[in-house]
């Protein structure tokens, strides 16, 4: 804790001095732009001729020391940074329980009706992005989207569930971060179809428009939980690339575009890999898989039936037959 508040304070001056270093921009004295801030005595000056051009800068930093972390929990007068992650931003002030427990204060501290179902549903986000391993910008701005469907009352009637399973969904659209609606749904208390008819009340009611998802971004992620080589995942994406547009062109999904890339990638570098084994990672079947892969074999031009269904226990290096 005390490590991260000098680190804050440290970087507090040195944004305050490059800010007047913009604005200093030669020297008044020879006219060099090679102006140097420092940061240590609070000062910017010529590094040509030595001339001291701004002097006693304002540190906005606290004016007390703290030597260990206990000294700083002591005078530390702040508190954390406004969330919309919490139902009162944060902002709200901590009871003591002897307070709560008397009836004068009850009916001013307890939260009304409207507050206990944002906290629930903000909530739900939270848990449902920890599940999936997603940053904390993520979950700002997820929840932020969920109130503004409050704010235009369009919860009325509906699901907090489902509505908070589809606001996280259409963040992650918004974000490019590669997360399919069945991913959501395994981490959700509601069904996928639920899910899938709020994702479009939502992106309707709050005139909200995606771009369609892009199937490289699944190839990474999903080249690691199957242990392929850097090769083979570079090769994937070189191959989306080539076919960029195809996925939305077409109409398909783009896990299993991803999905299709892949193997034909480990195909063409002769690493074994299994039909069904990348279509349990993509979350698909291994009919898709292999309908999706043929065509992007003859978009490739490559040689009919390079990349015929391969048994688990034979070796899928296609060199020789190319």
């Amino acid at each position: 804790m005390l490590a991260d508040f000098l680190f804050q304070k440290i970087l507090c001056t040195k944004v305050i001095l490059l800010t007047m270093e913009e604005r200093i921009r030669k020297c008044p004295g020879c006219g060099s732009k090679n102006i140097i801030a420092d940061p240590k005595h609070a000062e910017l000056y010529c590094a040509d001729c030595g001339l001291v051009i701004a002097e006693k800068i304002i540190d906005l930093g606290p004016e007390w020391r703290a030597f260990n972390e206990e000294q700083a929990a002591q005078r530390i007068r702040t508190g954390p940074p406004m969330s919309y992650r919490i139902h009162d931003k944060g902002l709200g002030t901590p009871t003591p329980k002897s307070v709560e427990s008397t009836k004068r204060m009850r009916g001013v501290i307890s939260m009304d009706s409207s507050e206990k179902t944002l906290s629930f549903a903000l909530g739900e986000i939270d848990r449902m992005a920890s599940a999936l391993k997603l940053p904390n910008e993520i979950k700002e701005a997820a929840s932020l989207l969920y109130r503004k469907a409050v704010k235009l009352n369009l919860i009325k009637g509906r699901s907090i569930e489902e509505l908070g399973s589809a606001a996280l969904y259409i963040t992650c659209r918004q974000y490019g971060v590669p997360r399919t609606l069945k991913e959501i749904a395994a981490v959700s208390r509601m069904p996928l179809k639920k899910i899938r008819r709020a994702y479009i009340f939502l992106l309707k009611n709050l005139e909200l428009k995606l771009s369609p998802p892009d199937p490289t971004r699944y190839i990474p992620r999903f080249c690691s939980e199957l242990g392929l080589s850097d090769v083979t995942r570079e090769r994937a994406i070189a191959i989306m690339k080539e076919n960029k547009g195809i996925a939305a062109a077409k109409g398909w999904g783009p896990t299993g575009t991803a999905a299709a890339a892949i193997y034909l990638a480990a195909n063409l570098n002769g690493e074994s890999v299994a039909e069904r084994n990348i279509a349990k990672v993509a979350g698909i079947t291994p009919i898709t898989l292999r309908n999706r892969y043929k065509e992007l074999e003859k978009r490739l031009k490559l040689p009919v039936n390079v990349l015929s269904p391969i048994s688990d226990n034979r070796n899928c290096s296609v060199k020789a037959m190319i």
